[in-house]
């Protein structure tokens, strides 16, 4: 018999020499195995080539396990209980059960944006959990690098050490008024429009809003404010119950509007960009991975690109 001095052992071949051994016959084993005699008996000689020791004598009408055929049963004990284990832990892994995906975004992509994006990820890994809080971006970028969260969603934020930023949807801002307002008579609000009327604006210590401020000033113009909304969904409400015009963007309008609430597009005033922050350097979870290809669903889903005509 050549002896490897290198064996590279086949657990599938490691399971067919314990079930020989179970059952003191190679044709008896076959047919537990389901396999053709022949290949079992091929697979047992290969196995002993790997191992550089006689397995089994071959005697009249029956087989004997040699003295290092009991030792390495004893040794493979439980072979086929962890290769069960093993297999279990990968269908999990595929499916990614174990850890929850965890979630923290701007509150206003939790009225409609995400729930819908997570409705679309359940269908892709239908065996694991979700968990979805809300939070500004600074909060999302503490949570994201305090291994807290796996992904927060977020508006326009500038490229930070340790950060994987993805830009996924360029989100406009509108203006949001009462159906009976002066203004919802007209097709498009410009920035003088809001140093006419009085209006709801964001804070101008959150991003949007200092970005806002910025191109009022830009435009030599002072809007009329009359409230601030720190959160864009606050903004619908105030507008409703103080009749006048407030700046939220259209996710947020998309999932609180009614009839009592007209949006119009604001001229002159950029857009943000909705982006999706992980933690750089991290090991890519499918589970992540699917959700985002979700969310990038979802936003096509209710914001289509216009088609052009030809």
């Amino acid at each position: 018999m050549r002896q490897n001095k290198h064996p590279s052992l086949n657990v599938h071949r490691l399971q067919i020499f314990r079930t020989i051994f179970e059952t003191s016959s190679i044709n008896a084993a076959a047919k537990r195995l389901r396999m053709a005699q022949p290949t079992v008996s091929r697979h047992l000689a290969i196995l002993e080539d790997e191992v550089g020791f006689s397995l089994f004598s071959r005697l009249p009408g029956r087989i004997e396990p040699t003295w290092e055929a009991n030792r390495l049963y004893a040794e493979t004990s439980g072979l086929s209980e962890r290769l069960t284990y093993v297999q279990q832990s990968i269908d999990m892994i595929r499916a990614g059960e174990g850890e929850p995906l965890r979630i923290m975004a701007a509150a206003s992509t939790c009225f409609e944006l995400i729930p819908q994006a997570l409705a679309l990820w359940q269908k892709q890994v239908p065996r694991t959990e979700a968990t979805l809080d809300s939070g500004r971006a600074v909060d999302q970028i503490r949570a994201i690098r305090a291994g807290e969260i796996d992904i927060g969603i977020a508006g326009s934020i500038e490229p930070l050490p340790g950060l994987r930023v993805t830009p996924m949807h360029r989100n406009k801002l509108v203006a949001a008024m009462p159906h009976t307002h002066l203004l919802a008579g007209k097709t498009e609000i410009t920035l003088a429009d809001f140093a006419r009327h009085p209006c709801v604006l964001p804070s101008p210590a959150a991003p949007i809003g200092g970005m806002v401020l910025a191109t009022f000033e830009q435009a030599g113009l002072r809007p009329m404010r009359l409230m601030t909304s720190f959160t864009p969904s606050f903004a619908i409400g105030l507008a409703r119950s103080l009749d006048c015009v407030a700046i939220t963007d259209e996710i947020v309008f998309r999932a609180l509007r009614n009839d009592d609430i007209v949006s119009r597009p604001i001229i002159g005033i950029p857009e943000i960009e909705l982006t999706c922050i992980e933690r750089e350097g991290e090991p890519q979870r499918r589970t992540v991975d699917a959700f985002k290809v979700a969310l990038l669903a979802s936003l096509r889903e209710m914001f289509p690109e216009p088609k052009h005509s030809v």
